[in-house]
């Protein structure tokens, strides 16, 4: 490679780095407006979802009382199947970081964890905030109602678009249990109005007519509904009112990290104060290519919080940080055995170029052992039920993958770059000939 090429290729990597840089811990307002508005940038770090242990969490405590009719012995049960329900329906809104209960005997509690927004909090009250049994009767006072949360399969948000109206319909979805079918058509045979209830409250009624009720199914529509959001609110508040046990909400609210307010911010400062201790030791013993060392380590930062940021499932607690720590500890020690084995070619009056070479190709092995090892140790610790072992398992199993390319691609390119300056001088690596490396 010429020393003008290697000069061109420093220059676009430096660019490129002070970009993913900015990207991954700056966050600005755009300069431009799009459709009138302005909107904002928001980093790789402020994108990354923390667990409960270092960020605030939404907590709900319910009472969980057996449903009419239900024998005391089927409780723990039926407390089972619904804390799994409750887990369920918070996850497949996107909430991966969530823990549920037991709590007081006759109670269950459920923490969310990630809860950095104000939107956020009131997503999950959505949620899970204000569950409520429906039921369907054709008298406006609730008086024999033909259906209740028991008689029901599925329920979902539902939108469709009216041509006759040119308007979208938003509502709710709601689909009985195929062995009440003919039960019901027959109860709603005479037409009328059909009342919907949630909990005691009226929710809406609906006029009946010959495809109001069809093949057990109805689309319940309220004048409430004036986007797929609020429809999907009322939907979840169905869902956990048909859970097995019937839920109070009795208190809620936000509970603070488990190490302190602040803990995410000390825990970055400490992380921080590691990789600087961590570059100064690789440009102290290593000169010039502990620069280019620390220089690969800033793409390996870079690219690695936009995979974490970017995949949905993971959280970063503290466990999560030590995987970090480790991945970057193991990162580390692939760059300073390639330079140690280069630094022992050298010292036997090989051409540093020669022993760099030879040097990347004897700790090609090491390399991929150290990085697989923790690739699959990380893997399994995905699968954990515990939350801190998965957050674990994710960032070292996403990191390692990381630091095969930063080590075994990045690195060759990056040495490749610096020998067209400097392909003799061992001293300018603080690398010395006849054993004075010793």
């Amino acid at each position: 490679m010429t020393k003008k090429r290697s000069k061109c290729l420093f220059v676009v990597f430096s660019i490129l780095l002070v970009i993913c840089l900015i990207a991954s811990f700056v966050n600005f307002i755009y300069p431009f407006t799009i459709n009138g508005n302005y909107y904002s940038y928001s980093n790789f770090v402020s994108n990354l979802k923390l667990g409960e242990d270092i960020g605030k969490t939404y907590r709900i405590i319910y009472r969980a009382e057996l449903p009419e009719g239900e024998a005391q012995t089927n409780y723990d049960n039926l407390r089972i199947s619904t804390m799994n329900s409750l887990k369920d329906i918070v996850q497949s809104e996107g909430y991966k970081d969530v823990t549920v209960s037991e709590y007081g005997g006759d109670s269950i509690i459920i923490q969310v964890g990630n809860i950095l927004t104000i939107d956020d909090k009131n997503d999950i009250i959505d949620l899970i905030g204000n569950p409520a049994a429906i039921s369907f009767s054709m008298s406006s006072d609730n008086t024999d109602p033909f259906a209740g949360p028991k008689d029901i399969e599925s329920v979902s948000a539902y939108d469709y678009y009216d041509s006759s109206t040119g308007e979208t319909i938003y509502g709710v979805l709601i689909n009985f249990k195929e062995e009440l079918i003919d039960e019901i058509e027959t109860a709603t045979a005479d037409g009328g109005t059909v009342y919907i209830f949630l909990g005691d409250t009226q929710f809406t009624s609906m006029n009946l007519d010959s495809s109001a009720i069809t093949n057990g199914e109805i689309f319940m529509q309220s004048d409430s509904f004036v986007d797929h959001a609020s429809a999907n609110t009322v939907a979840n508040i169905i869902k956990t009112g048909m859970l097995d046990l019937e839920l109070t909400t009795i208190d809620s609210g936000s509970v603070s990290p488990t190490y302190g307010v602040a803990s995410n911010i000390w825990i970055a400062v400490a992380i921080s104060l590691f990789i600087l201790i961590a570059f100064i030791f690789l440009i102290v013993k290593y000169k010039h290519l502990g620069w280019l060392a620390c220089f690969n380590l800033m793409f390996f930062i870079t690219i690695s919080l936009f995979l974490l940021q970017s995949i949905p499932l993971v959280h970063i607690n503290f466990a999560g940080m030590i995987g970090f720590l480790i991945a970057f500890i193991v990162v580390v020690d692939c760059f300073m055995s390639i330079f140690e084995k280069a630094k022992e070619h050298y010292n036997q009056d090989t051409k540093l170029y020669i022993s760099l070479k030879i040097a990347q190709k004897e700790c090609l092995t090491k390399t991929f052992i150290m990085n697989v090892g923790l690739m699959i140790v990380g893997f399994i610790c995905i699968f954990m039920p515990s939350l801190a072992l998965s957050s674990f398992g994710w960032v070292t199993f996403v990191m390692s993958f990381v630091s095969i390319f930063c080590v075994q691609a990045l690195n060759r390119l990056f040495i490749k770059m610096y020998l067209p300056f400097n392909s003799t001088n061992g001293k300018k690596c603080n690398f010395h000939k006849g054993g004075q490396n010793a």
